[in-house]
Parts: C-alpha cells; sequence; structure tokens
C-alpha cells in the first residue's frame, strides 16, 4: 500500500496526516476541519468564539453545543484530575508573557491563584454558560482536532490512516496491516530519540517545558500555585483518545513527578514520566522499545 503525507501549519504547530493514496482526495476535508476549530476556538484569534466568550465575564452567554460540550469536558477534566488541568489558565499564561502577541514578556506574575467552584456556570436547556475567570483549550484543542479528523475519516471507510498535531498522535491500521511505528523525542536533545512504540487505534501525547520556554517560563502551568511547572522534564502518555491523551499528559506533567504518579494510575492511561533530574516511571502498559 502506497502511503502519501501532507502537512499544514495549523494550531500554532505543524499537522500532518498520513493515509493511503488512493484516499489522498481526503486531505482536503480533514484540513479544512482542522482550521475551522482554530477559528473558533483559539484564544490568538480576536473574533473566534472562544475569544468572543472570554469578553464576556460574568455574564450569560448563549454558545454553540460544541463550544458548550468542550467547557463541560473541560470542567470534567479538572475534576478527574485533582485541579492538575484547569481551561481557567489564560490569566496566568497571559501575564507570563504567553499573550495574543506573543510578548513573551513577564506582566508580573499572578501572586495569588484561587480557583473557585462557581467560576465557570451552566444552564444545561438554554446552553448557556457564565465564565468568571478565561479560558484556554491549548490543553485540549489539539486533541479534540485529532479525534475529530479520526471521526471523519472512519466515517469515509478509511481505518488507516496517521495524524500528527505537533507531537500529538492518533493512528489506526487497516486490517493485516502493521501498526505505525512513533519514536519518542528525548527530551534533552529534538534530534534524537529514547525510543519507539507501535501506534493502533490509540493516541499518545507528549508533554516537555522545553518546547515553549522563554526565561525562567513555560506553558505548563502547576494550577495548584499558578506557576510554571517543576519536578518533570517530559512525559508520554497514551490514552484511547487524543483529547484524553492530550488532557492527561499535561495534568500529570504540571502535578509533578511523584504526584504525576500517583495521579497517571487514578486515570484510564499509560505513562512514561523523566524526572528533572533523569528519573524515569514507566507503567506496566506502556510498551516502549528503548535505545541504547
Amino acid at each position: 500500500m502506497e502511503i502519501v503525507a501532507q502537512k499544514e501549519e495549523l494550531l500554532g504547530t505543524s499537522i500532518e496526516i498520513k493515509l493511503a493514496k488512493q484516499h489522498s482526495h481526503l486531505f482536503s476535508l480533514c484540513f479544512d476541519e482542522i482550521k475551522r476549530i482554530e477559528a473558533a476556538y483559539s484564544r490568538f484569534i480576536d473574533n473566534s468564539e472562544l475569544s468572543k466568550l472570554n469578553k464576556r465575564l460574568g455574564e450569560w452567554t448563549f454558545v454553540s453545543d460544541e463550544f458548550y460540550m468542550l467547557i463541560r469536558r473541560g470542567e470534567e477534566f479538572r475534576r478527574k484530575t485533582d485541579g492538575n488541568f484547569d481551561i481557567t489558565v489564560k490569566a496566568i499564561l497571559d501575564d507570563l508573557g504567553y499573550d495574543q502577541q506573543y510578548s513573551f514578556r513577564s506582566k508580573g506574575q499572578i501572586k495569588t491563584w484561587i480557583r473557585n467552584e462557581n467560576d465557570i456556570e451552566f444552564e444545561e436547556k438554554q446552553r448557556r454558560v457564565l465564565i468568571r475567570k478565561e479560558i484556554d483549550f491549548g490543553g485540549i484543542g489539539k486533541g479534540f482536532a485529532l479525534d475529530r479528523i479520526a471521526r471523519i475519516l472512519e466515517s469515509k471507510g478509511v481505518f488507516h490512516y496517521y495524524i500528527n498535531g505537533g507531537g500529538d498522535i492518533y493512528a489506526k491500521k487497516g486490517e493485516e496491516l502493521e501498526a505505525w511505528p512513533v519514536l519518542l523525542e528525548h527530551p534533552d536533545d529534538a534530534q534524537r530519540a529514547i525510543g519507539k512504540i507501535e501506534l493502533d487505534g490509540r493516541s499518545i501525547a507528549a508533554s516537555s517545558a522545553n518546547r515553549r520556554r522563554w526565561g525562567n517560563a513555560h506553558h505548563l502551568i502547576n494550577m495548584k500555585i499558578g506557576k510554571p511547572a517543576t519536578g518533570v522534564k517530559a512525559i508520554f502518555v497514551l490514552a484511547k483518545t487524543g483529547m484524553e491523551a492530550d488532557v492527561y499528559a499535561k495534568a500529570v506533567f504540571t502535578a509533578g513527578f511523584e504526584e504525576g504518579i500517583e495521579l497517571s494510575n487514578k486515570l484510564p492511561i499509560e505513562t512514561l514520566i523523566i524526572s528533572s533530574n533523569n528519573k524515569m516511571y514507566k507503567s506496566k502498559g506502556f510498551e516502549v522499545e528503548f535505545f541504547d
């Protein structure tokens, strides 16, 4: 089977999709869907649905069914991760300099961070939400996009595909075909790999502070204290869906090494965690071929 690939820069990263050549006509459909997701939910686009909601703090606002679902899922993930994942992270990122202008200049970090249960409220029947803190989908958006593309491809009868969203990957192999090999990037050298896994019908997400770091700051925030997380150098998470892998990788990373191991054992994932001083934890089901 001849495999072809196509890449586009979307969601702030490089998106690559691989399909059998006879299905290459579906590339445009897939990338159009990712463009739709970015236009709707990017905090860096002024007229996105998310940006419009963030300008209505303290007001009940009608939102689309999909947007409502994503905010709901964000709150569900917050509870499942003991608060280590939280979509109300935007103000912290902005204050650290990871803002709409990509200034990467600290504006005076938030000294006290308190997350209240009523910071996000829902009105189910009318599909309205009320937010008291601005929200960001940076920790959920790529995973959601992977799941959407997988769903679109399978609705077209395609069951052998590979979708890579800047290192977050969902892949599935067709019948009598081989699983997709995925290299695990070395946390200290992007040109090397520490090992390889075989991916079929699951998603893998990686989190590392070395990709988006400026000065002493980075984008992976410990939401318990409102500051960039410490203690973990890199994490790889295997999950059933792209959204779960995306979210749980960030949650376990920001929890810290020991706390992250404890949290990961409560979640439906397999993990490989590398601490800031190069200790390694691998869950039993994380099957990897390590390189020398």
